[in-house]
């Protein structure tokens, strides 16, 4: 009989604190339900999902606080952390004596997969196998090949439960659900934040003087490219938007950021130091110095709007270019993340 089904037919029942670890690595709550700790695995993942909710919902919305957002931010890194202290402590509290003497008296090889996803070959390392050495090496590499990586470390991580000589569970099946938890976890890290970036919000930084005194040259904002799909630009919106038709042509690539001054079918003029909105005086408490052009009174077309920066003499805008058509519009500049003296929501 092998070391290993020798340890399986001598081991007194009991779970395994490094699992519950592992499954609380993917989401908080999961190692207290394999505790048995249901009631308490469940509050724990509502929690996470209400702060994660919470959190969105203030970095988006022009009402939301940054600095709640921020105190939800470490709120949420302090549940993640904590709750995988919560979980082994869960596990190992439910275990017989018995069970928690005989399970230390070797290489647990959970904690061998848990530190595999921490670095690859870690895990190896822990067991006194020297291979780790080349699993690193192999995860470097893997990382220059698209796609590899995923794989890699689903399997790293199996790997590095398979060479412990010590494996107390009767089944394969945990270690299997875990490496393909792992590719999911490496995938959804990799795709995310891309995802998030073309489709949800992006981070931006200022680097001119048009839209003072509002915005100042290198503030950090974070533009919110999701509201526009359940609503459309209003007046007053900073908006970031991609060079038109006329802008391309005067060979500008990079993106422009202004304030929406004139809506679809709107008369705009500028005259006498005042912007005028189907003539009507529009009160604008928030440009650097009244313009010192005028403009001609001219119909925003269809699906266009006319932007203007702040700072009305200094900023090429609409007045030079004319409209900015709605597909060009990237999204709505809504908080202020840098410096820290100026944090905060952007109107």
């Amino acid at each position: 009989m092998s070391k290993s089904k020798q340890i399986k037919s001598h081991c007194p029942p009991g779970k395994e604190p490094w699992l519950a670890v592992n499954l609380s690595r993917f989401f908080p709550g999961l190692g207290q339900i394999y505790a048995g700790q249901v009631t308490r695995g469940l509050i724990i993942s509502v929690s996470y999902i209400v702060l994660i909710g919470l959190a969105i919902n203030l970095a988006f919305s022009t009402l939301g606080n940054i600095t709640v957002f921020t105190v939800l931010g470490l709120g949420l890194l302090y549940l993640v952390v904590w709750n995988l202290f919560d979980a082994y402590r869960c596990v190992k509290r439910s275990n017989s004596p018995r069970f928690e003497k005989f399970r230390i008296r070797n290489k647990d090889p959970w904690l061998a997969v848990f530190l595999s996803q921490i670095i690859p070959g870690l895990g190896h390392l822990y067991l006194k196998k020297w291979t780790g050495i080349l699993w690193f090496i192999l995860f470097i590499i893997s990382g220059l090949i698209p796609g590899l990586l995923f794989f890699f470390m689903g399997f790293v991580v199996y790997r590095a439960y398979a060479a412990s000589p010590i494996r107390r569970e009767r089944t394969w099946k945990p270690i299997l659900i875990v490496s393909l938890l792992v590719s999911l976890f490496v995938i959804i890290s990799n795709f995310l934040p891309s995802g998030i970036r073309n489709f949800v919000a992006e981070s931006r930084y200022i680097p001119s003087g048009a839209m003072e005194p509002t915005l100042q040259i290198n503030d950090r904002l974070l533009i919110n490219k999701w509201s526009y799909h359940f609503q459309k630009p209003q007046r007053g919106d900073i908006v970031v938007f991609s060079p038109t038709e006329a802008l391309k042509q005067q060979n500008f690539k990079d993106a422009f950021i202004k304030r929406i001054i004139g809506l679809p079918g709107e008369k705009v003029e500028v005259k006498a130091g005042q912007v005028y909105i189907n003539d009507q005086p529009l009160e604008e408490n928030y440009i650097e110095e009244p313009p010192e052009y005028t403009y001609d009174p001219v119909t925003v077309p269809p699906n266009s709007y006319f932007v203007l920066g702040d700072n009305r003499n200094n900023s090429y805008d609409s007045h030079y270019w004319g409209f900015v058509p709605i597909e060009n519009v990237i999204g709505k500049a809504t908080k202020r993340y840098w410096p820290p003296n100026r944090i905060g929501t952007v109107e």
